[in-house]
Parts: structure tokens; sequence; C-alpha cells
């Protein structure tokens, strides 16, 4: 098949999320696969001192990431959305979208038998691309994560056109449902590269000064991560090493100076992030109650399993609906330091855990996903 992907973050990013997995997996398939990332704009380069803008710049003009033979596209559109998402709202008509039958043709694809949209700025893509079979792939509960409501338009107008909603999670599937209930749907959690996180590895040399035992979080510092729990944490368990990978600013690094058990690693490339895991003791999902993180499906849920870590993390109606057992669960922000602890003295196996994070590889998901597609 040729596949089409469109997704909100380009390959090569900091961040390497569910569509960059289903594309090398299907790519590994024999399919023929373009994954496209929301557009850059000529407004964009009034923010050019943003190092995230400056690496999409650079793919558009042709600098190679690492993604086999995916196709990785950063086209430029007219407009971005945030002045194109309010044009639609009223005229439905989406000035953001690229210019892509340019993009089809550079890279060889006459037509598109599936396209699949994870970024719901693309409304109207599918007019473009005329696909066989159209995928609306929600990985979150945008319109209430981004408080913009062109978003919830976009949504709506894509429920109203797509063949299939496949989301990852039960949150997200129940918001989304609401807008076409007579739209085929699946339930598809996001998975793990297993292999890459199981394997076994050599501990980090920054790693190695930080005495054990150690909790890591690895991800985005920001308004859905509880801060608030991790700065009881490190006060009252100042024995316990906590291990902070990702991109991290000034402002937070002052909020945690206090704490000398507080280390932050900064961020670190995805091939080097199961060393780190490895060698720690136990992972943190702490959530804070933005409303975003009711639909949440967390990649690291599993990549941290897949290590063969315990994780503590904050309720949520999608996390315990999975009922996994290497979770240790806490809800207000003081728990938090009790359920570390309640973990680390647990001492699971760690080849049980990665066991139970197997079943998850990103290879079961696309097969499951193509079945899908395959029965509309």
């Amino acid at each position: 098949m040729n596949i089409m992907f469109a997704s909100h973050t380009y390959m090569g990013s900091p961040f390497v999320v569910g569509s960059h997995h289903l594309s090398r997996e299907m790519e590994k398939l024999g399919h023929t696969v373009i994954h496209v990332s929301t557009p850059l704009s000529p407004f964009h380069l009034l923010k050019w001192k943003d190092r995230d803008i400056q690496a999409r710049f650079r793919i558009l003009q042709g600098k190679r990431v690492d993604t086999t033979a995916v196709v990785n596209s950063v086209p430029m559109s007219l407009l971005p959305w945030e002045i194109a998402g309010p044009i639609f709202k009223r005229t439905r008509k989406n000035w953001m979208l690229p210019a892509i039958k340019k993009v089809m043709q550079d890279n060889h694809m006459p037509s598109v038998d599936l396209l699949l949209i994870d970024q719901p700025r693309f409304v109207g893509l599918e007019k473009l691309v005329s696909p066989k079979v159209t995928i609306y792939r929600p990985t979150d509960i945008y319109s209430k994560m981004t408080g913009d409501s062109s978003i919830a338009s976009a949504e709506r107008t894509l429920m109203s056109v797509v063949d299939g909603l496949v989301s990852t999670s039960g949150p997200v599937l129940s918001e989304l449902r609401e807008y076409n209930p007579a739209v085929p749907t699946l339930l598809l959690e996001n998975g793990v590269e297993y292999e890459h996180f199981s394997a076994p590895t050599v501990e980090p040399e920054d790693l190695k000064p930080i005495s054990g035992p150690r909790a890591v979080y690895v991800g985005a510092l920001d308004e859905r991560l509880d801060l608030t729990g991790l700065k009881i944490l490190a006060k009252e368990k100042p024995e316990v090493s906590l291990v902070i990978i990702g991109p991290v600013n000034e402002e937070t690094k002052r909020d945690f100076a206090a704490f000398a058990n507080v280390h932050f690693l900064g961020a670190k490339k995805y091939a080097t992030v199961p060393a780190y895991l490895q060698h720690s003791d136990v992972a943190l999902l702490p959530l804070s109650n933005h409303a975003a993180n009711a639909g949440r499906s967390p990649m690291k849920l599993y990549e941290y399993a897949a290590a063969g870590l315990p994780v503590v993390v904050t309720e949520t109606p999608e996390l315990l609906r999975r009922q996994e057992k290497f979770l240790h669960f806490y809800r207000e922000s003081a728990e938090l330091p009790l359920k570390v602890e309640e973990a680390l003295a647990a001492k699971s196996d760690r080849n049980t855990i990665r066991d139970m994070a197997k079943s998850h590889a990103w290879e079961a998901k696309v097969n499951t996903l193509l079945n899908f597609i395959d029965n509309l």
C-alpha cells in the first residue's frame, strides 16, 4: 500500500511518538510510507530562535533523519494554525494545508491507499489526497489539551468524513465517538519498541555518580506533570535520587535548587534512554490534574516496563482501566513518597515486568491496526 501519515510531531524531534513507530513498522511490512508533520509557514520565521523551529526548517531544506525508508516530510503552508484555525472555524476552509501533491510527486507516490491522521489540524487533507481509506487516530483530547475551540471544529469535521476512528485511550474514544457514533472504532493503546528498551545496556557515565535508589522520569516538564508531587518526594525521601531526563528551563531548575537529591540530566537521544531506565530502580509518571491527562496513553508506560521497572503513576480513568500489575497508583501529590517507597520495597522481578510489556510491542500494534483497516 501507499500510506500517508499526517502527524503532529516530525521525525527527528526530541520526542519519538506513535506515528513514528507505526510508520516504521508499516515500512518493514513492505508498504511505502510518507510521514508528514505539522507544516511550517513564513510566520514561523518570527520564532527562529526556537531550536525546534530551526530543526524543522533544516528537514524542510533536505536534512536527512534516520527513519529507515520512511519519507520524513516537514512541508510548508501559507498560514500557521493560530491564524488558519479561527478561519476554518468560520468557513470550513483550511489555509494551513501544505502543497501535498508536490510532496507526493517529489517522493514518487502517485496515489494514497491509506491516510492516517493524528493531527486534527490536517483537516481537509483527505480532499487533496483522495485516499481509499481515511483513519483519524487521536492520541489526546486535543481540544481540552490546547483550549482551542477551532480544534473541536476540526475534529467534528474529520469525524464526518473518515472511514474509521482509532483511539489510543478509552476517554479519547468516548469523546470523539459522540461526533459520529456510526463510524467504526478501534481502541489501540500506544505500544513500545520492546527490543530497544529491553536489550541490556551499559550504565551511562553521568548516571554513575548518582547514588541509589534512583527514581527516574523521562519526558516533558510542563503543566501536565505533577511538579508539586516531585517536590514533596524530593523533600520527604532525601535518600532517593530523582533522575529527571528531558528538556528543562532555568526556572524549573531554580524551583528544585534546594534539593540535593534531584538531578536534571537534560534531554537525551532516544537511542540512549534505555540505559538510564535499566540502571534505575523505579520509574515515575506523576500526572497533574490537567484536563488532557485523562485521555493520555503514555508510551513511556510500556517503555519503563520493557526496561524492567515498576512504575508509580497518578490514577487516571484510562490507566486504571488497563489493570497493569506493574503500576503503583497514587491520587494526591502528598501520596507520591509513600507509593515510591512501596514500589521500591516490593522488589518486583524485572523479567516479569518485561514480559508484561512484550505484548504491547509495536509489531503487534500495527498488525491489529491493519487488520481493522482491512475489515472496514
